[in-house]
């Protein structure tokens, strides 16, 4: 008897043991996935409003492209007229091989002017400045790109593009860039006590809230990608007390070891009696101990695996993260023409004046068409309406026009015609390009697919723009046909009435 006193005691013991063992792993799991969880938040965000600013870089650069385009880089007049019409830039310059075009020093100049000279002597020495950041190889010089260099008021940021031998570049308004972030970047706003700093070289640029940081954590901190390296974002936030987790988890054990002593001193009240039952009990619980362990085990050996990868001086690992972020936002815009093409919309059904739309389509589509040397030629009647969603017969028709800048421009012309007929409406575009082969007519509407020729060499495309175009069709239980002419080809949209 004592000595089943005495294994009873033992085994007891030990069940308190390890009881108490799993409830303190187990709640330092719990602590380890809020610090961890409250560290992922941080690092979204910063990699969030980073987004944002490279995003807002990406649509200045596109509109500064397209300025490029249509702007002759030797009419200074024109050029001169930039910063006044537009707010982003703030002096315009033009420089072929190492002498300046303009502001040409050989003319009288105002001081603003001069010191816009002295700020680009470097370049001018030394063009080579400006791709000398940009990875290229030898056979490929970058067309286009930023530059960066720092002035005792401000940074000097200029977006440069070679139009034939000659560059032309546009300094930004610093301030503005300033302005535009804080209005555009947009920060989680759940969390109040979470606060993202922007700074240039600890100054500060942009902060979501009036909050110290200095009486905060800094949760996650990042720099930004050329030409905006001297710029940090800064996350801020109040780490979570997690003593509650210790105090009621700690009441719990000891509740539950309560539990468990009352239960062992009842069986050994009743151990003669309930014996068999009491070693059921102790195979149960080790049981329940022993498939617990294994997974608390691997949950402990992966937080701390993450926890030293998460680690500052462990650049390697900030390198793959910031690899793996730059890497999602690049698919991010992929997945969103998939999920456009996947997904069917909801349709907005209302009264559509089709000459009007048709006007208006023109009207966006004239200037890019217009540089590539295109005419648009509409024969619609008044007063055709159809009850349909707006929204959708553009995209629809936008495809038909943007395929036609882009692959039937030696055309020059492209013609919009719309016929009311019996039951339906036609809405048609014609190109006079290359045309399209019959043996790929009925292919151009697969996902992915692009048709193979001269033509399409070096045009941006993913081939889903018309297998889109013929899903929205569908859903206005329309259809498109496109029909051969020459020369080109005719893209018709029918829309049922009534």
């Amino acid at each position: 008897m004592l000595r089943s006193r005495l294994i009873y005691l033992i085994v007891t013991l030990m069940f308190f043991i390890l009881l108490a063992y799993l409830g303190v792993r187990t709640l330092e799991h719990e602590v380890l996935l809020r610090h961890y969880q409250t560290q992922r938040l941080a690092e979204a965000e910063s990699a969030n409003v980073a987004s944002e600013i490279e995003s807002l870089l990406r649509q200045k650069a596109a509109r500064l492209n397209a300025i490029s385009d249509f702007i002759d880089p030797q009419n200074f007049p024109a050029l001169k007229s930039l910063k006044e019409k537009d707010d982003d830039i703030t002096a315009v310059f033009t420089l072929r091989k190492n002498q300046l075009l303009y502001p040409d020093e050989h003319q009288p100049l105002s001081n603003e002017d001069k010191e816009w000279v002295r700020q680009l002597t470097s370049l001018v020495n030394d063009p080579s400045q400006l791709i000398s950041h940009i990875p290229h190889t030898e056979q490929e010089t970058p067309q286009a790109g930023w530059f960066i260099a720092n002035e005792i008021q401000e940074p000097l940021l200029i977006y440069w593009r070679q139009k034939g031998d000659i560059i032309i570049g546009f300094r930004l308004s610093y301030v503005q860039l300033m302005m535009d972030i804080a209005n555009g970047v947009q920060v989680n706003a759940e969390d109040k006590q979470r606060v993202v700093r922007v700074s240039e070289n600890g100054r500060q640029l942009y902060q979501n809230d009036a909050a110290d940081p200095r009486q905060l954590a800094l949760l996650d901190a990042r720099t930004l990608d050329y030409p905006l390296v001297a710029w940090q974002i800064s996350v801020y936030g109040v780490k979570a007390p997690l003593y509650h987790i210790w105090l009621w988890g700690g009441m719990l054990i000891v509740l539950l070891l309560a539990a468990v002593a009352l239960l062992s001193y009842s069986l050994w009240r009743e151990y003669t009696r309930t014996a068999r039952q009491a070693r059921q009990q102790v195979d149960f619980v080790s049981q329940v101990s022993h498939e617990l362990k294994t997974p608390l085990t691997n949950i402990t050996l992966y937080a701390e695996l993450l926890r030293e990868g998460l680690d500052d001086e462990q650049t390697h690992e900030q390198r793959y993260l910031d690899v793996i972020t730059q890497e999602g936002q690049r698919l991010s815009r992929l997945i969103q023409n998939i999920l456009t093409f996947t997904r069917a919309p909801k349709l907005h059904l209302r009264t559509v004046d089709i000459s009007r739309l048709i006007q208006d389509i023109a009207h966006i589509f004239t200037p890019a068409l217009k540089a590539r040397g295109m005419e648009i030629h509409i024969d619609c009647p008044k007063c055709i309406t159809l009850r349909s969603d707006r929204d959708v017969i553009m995209q629809i028709v936008s495809n038909f026009l943007s395929n036609a800048g882009k692959y039937a421009a030696q055309g020059k012309r492209v013609d919009i015609q719309v016929q009311a007929l019996a039951g339906h409406i036609d809405i048609a575009v014609r190109d006079y390009g290359a045309g399209i082969a019959d043996k790929e007519m009925k292919l151009i509407f697969r996902p992915f697919y692009r048709v193979k020729s001269s033509i399409t060499e070096g045009v941006s495309g993913t081939g889903i723009g018309l297998t889109i175009a013929s899903r929205l069709a569908q859903r206005l239980h329309g259809e498109i046909r496109v029909t051969p002419v020459n020369p080109g080809v005719r893209f018709t949209l029918t829309l049922p009435q009534g």
